[in-house]
C-alpha cells in the first residue's frame, strides 16, 4: 500500500496503540519498523544521532571552556574589568533569543535554520579567536551565543523530527549524558589547549567540530512538509511571524536585569543609579513584552496557549555547583586542581541520572515519576550540602555532592521529554524553545541573586573582624588574599565566618528545589508509548 505526504505526516503527531518496551534493536533495525517508515532508521539515523551529540559537546565546550582561559586572556589584554562579559554575553544571547528561533524553526526549513545557527556559531567562534581587543572578544561571545541559541533548539526539533514519540526518552537520556562528558571535559581541555597551543585555540578549536556537523546536517537529515497554513505563508508573512519587536523588547529588559544583578551590593549599593536604572529599564521593558505577547495572540514569540500546558514550564538553579569551588578552595584550602577532581562526583552522578532518566522513561513510558523524585530528593541533598563545615569527612563530601548529581540529572531531562509528548508536532519548537530557555535563564539569574547574597552575607559575618571589609574590597581583593592578609590565629575564624556565608547561601538552593515540586505536581501524567487517536 503507498503511503501519501499527509499520511506521513499524520503518523508522525498521532499516537498509536501501547507497544512493549524500546530497545536499541529494534530503532535501528529498518525490517522491525512497522508504521513509522518515515523516520530514519540504522546506519543514518546514528549518525544523525552522533551529530546531534556533536552540536552538544560544541555548545558545552563554548559554555565551559572560557573559565580556565581567563586568567591566559586578561594577562594578554591587560585588563580584568571584562572578564564577567565573557561569559555573560554568551549566556545572555543564548538566553534572549530562544523565542525567535523557536518561531523561526516552526516557519522556515528546520534544516535551514539549524545550518544558519550552526554558520553563526562557528563565526562567533573565529571572532573571538581573532579578537585583537577585549571588546573584541565579547562580542565574539554574543555572537556564539546566538548561534549556541538556535543550536540548542534545534537538537530538540530535530530529535522530534527524527524519532518516534517512545524512542525519544531514550535518546534525550543519551545526549544529557553526552553533555554531562562535555561539561565535565571542557576546563580539562581548555587547560591543555592554552598550555599547548595558547589561549585562541579554546575558540577555534570549534571550528572543524562545526565543520562536521554542518556536514552531517546537510547529508543525513531531511525536513518533514509543513502545514498547509505555513506552505502558503509569504517570505514576508513569515518575517512578520517571527514577533522582531517582542526581541526588540526582550533582549534590552534582559541585558539590564543581568546587570542589575552583576552590580547590586557589590559594585554598586542597591539604592544608587546604576542599580535601580536597569531594573526600572527592566520592568517598563518586560511589560512592552508582554502586553506584546497578549496583543499578538497565538502569532506571538510566546503564545499563551502553550504556556497554559503545565508541562512546558520549567527551570532549574546551578548555585550549588557554582559555588562548591569556593568551599573547596578557600575553607578547605584544596588547589584548584583538587577542586576541579572534586567536582567529579557531582557531575559523573548527573550523567548516570540523566541515562537513568532516558531509559527508565522508555521502560516505564512516564517521565513524570522522575521529575517527582527529583523534587523529593533535590531538597534533602541541597540540605544535607548546607551542614559542610571545615571538619566535613571525605567520604561525607563525596556522598553527599554525588547524591545532588544524581537528583540533578534524573530531574533536569523530564521537561524536554513533557515539551515533546503534550504538544503537536508544530508546536514542539515553541515548546522547546520556552522550556530551554527557563534552563538557561534560570540559573543564570539564580546565580546572579547568589552572588548578591554571598557576597553581602560575608561583607556581614566578617565586619569586626576584617577591618574595613565591605562589597568591593571582597570583590576586588578575592577570599584567598583576604584570609592569607590575615594572621593564622585570625585566619581560621575567618574560614569559618566563608563557611557561614556558603551555608546561607546555599539556603537559595534549598529554596529552589522544593519549587521544584509545584512542576512536578502539575506535570500531565502522558505516556510516551501511546499516541493520539
Amino acid at each position: 500500500m503507498s503511503t501519501t505526504t499527509a499520511d506521513v505526516h499524520r503518523n508522525r503527531n498521532e499516537h498509536s496503540t501501547s507497544r512493549p518496551e524500546t530497545t536499541f534493536d529494534e530503532i535501528s533495525d529498518p525490517a522491525r519498523i512497522t508504521r513509522e517508515t518515515s523516520y530514519p532508521t540504522g546506519a543514518k539515523l546514528w549518525l544523525l544521532m552522533l551529530n546531534l551529540a556533536a552540536v552538544l559537546i560544541l555548545i558545552s565546550i563554548d559554555m565551559n571552556i572560557v573559565a580556565t582561559a581567563v586568567p591566559s586572556i586578561t594577562d594578554h589584554f591587560h585588563t580584568v574589568a571584562d572578564v564577567g562579559w565573557y561569559s555573560s554575553a554568551f549566556r545572555l544571547c543564548q538566553c534572549a533569543f530562544q523565542f525567535m528561533f523557536g518561531r523561526a524553526y516552526k516557519l522556515f526549513s528546520i534544516k535551514c535554520v539549524f545550518l544558519l545557527a550552526n554558520v553563526i556559531s562557528m563565526v562567533g567562534s573565529v571572532l573571538c579567536g581573532a579578537a585583537a581587543t577585549s571588546s573584541t572578544l565579547i562580542i565574539g561571545r554574543a555572537v556564539t551565543g546566538l548561534g549556541s541559541s538556535g543550536l540548542l533548539s534545534g537538537c530538540f526539533v530535530i530529535l522530534v523530527q527524527s524519532t518516534p514519540l517512545r524512542a525519544r526518552p531514550m535518546f534525550t537520556g543519551i545526549m544529557g549524558a553526552v553533555e554531562g562528558v562535555a561539561t565535565l571535559s571542557a576546563p580539562l581541555l581548555s587547560g591543555v589547549i592554552v598550555q599547548s597551543l595558547g589561549w585562541r585555540w579554546c575558540f577555534y578549536i570549534n571550528v572543524p567540530i562545526g565543520v562536521v556537523t554542518l556536514l552531517l546536517t546537510m547529508y543525513y537529515f531531511f525536513d518533514a512538509p509543513k502545514s498547509n497554513d505555513i506552505t502558503r505563508m509569504t517570505l514576508k508573512q513569515k518575517i512578520a511571524q517571527l514577533d522582531l519587536v517582542s526581541n526588540l523588547l526582550f533582549i534590552p529588559a534582559l541585558t539590564g536585569l543581568f546587570l542589575a544583578f552583576s552590580w547590586a551590593g557589590t559594585k554598586y549599593p542597591w539604592s544608587s543609579a546604576p542599580v535601580i536604572g536597569p531594573l526600572v529599564g527592566f520592568a517598563i521593558l518586560i511589560t512592552g513584552f508582554i502586553y506584546n505577547q497578549i496583543r499578538r495572540g497565538d502569532a506571538a514569540a510566546l503564545p499563551i496557549r502553550i504556556l497554559r500546558r503545565r508541562s512546558v514550564i520549567a527551570g532549574a538553579g546551578n548555585v550549588l555547583e557554582y559555588y562548591l569551588p569556593i568551599y573547596y578552595q578557600v575553607v578547605r584550602g584544596y588547589s584548584p586542581a583538587k577542586s576541579g577532581y572534586m567536582m567529579l562526583p557531582i557531575i559523573i552522578a548527573a550523567t548516570i541520572g540523566a541515562l537513568v532518566h532516558g531509559f527508565g522513561t522508555s521502560v516505564l513510558g512516564y517521565y513524570a515519576p522522575f521529575m517527582l523524585f527529583a523534587s523529593i530528593t533535590m531538597p534533602i541533598a541541597a540540605g544535607l550540602i548546607t551542614t559542610f563545615k571545615i571538619s566535613t569527612s571525605f567520604a561525607q563530601l563525596i556522598i553527599y555532592t554525588a547524591f545532588s548529581g544524581l537528583a540533578y540529572g534524573i530531574g533536569f531531562s523530564g521537561p524536554q521529554n513533557a515539551v515533546q509528548t503534550v504538544l503537536d508536532a508544530e508546536d514542539v519548537p515553541l515548546g522547546t524553545s520556552i522550556m530551554l530557555f527557563s534552563q538557561s535563564f534560570g540559573p543564570s539569574v539564580a546565580v546572579a541573586v547568589a552572588q548578591v547574597l554571598f557576597v553581602n552575607q560575608l561583607s556581614t559575618n566578617l565586619d569586626g573582624l576584617v577591618p574595613g571589609v565591605s562589597g568591593a574590597s571582597i570583590e576586588n581583593m578575592g577570599l584567598t588574599q583576604i584570609v592569607s592578609s590575615l594572621q593564622p590565629e585570625r585566619s581560621a575564624e575567618v574560614l569559618v565566618r566563608i563557611d557561614k556565608s556558603l551555608v546561607q547561601t546555599w539556603y537559595l538552593v534549598i529554596g529552589l528545589a522544593c519549587a521544584t515540586m509545584i512542576g512536578s505536581l502539575l506535570i500531565e501524567w502522558r505516556s510516551v508509548k501511546l499516541r493520539r487517536d
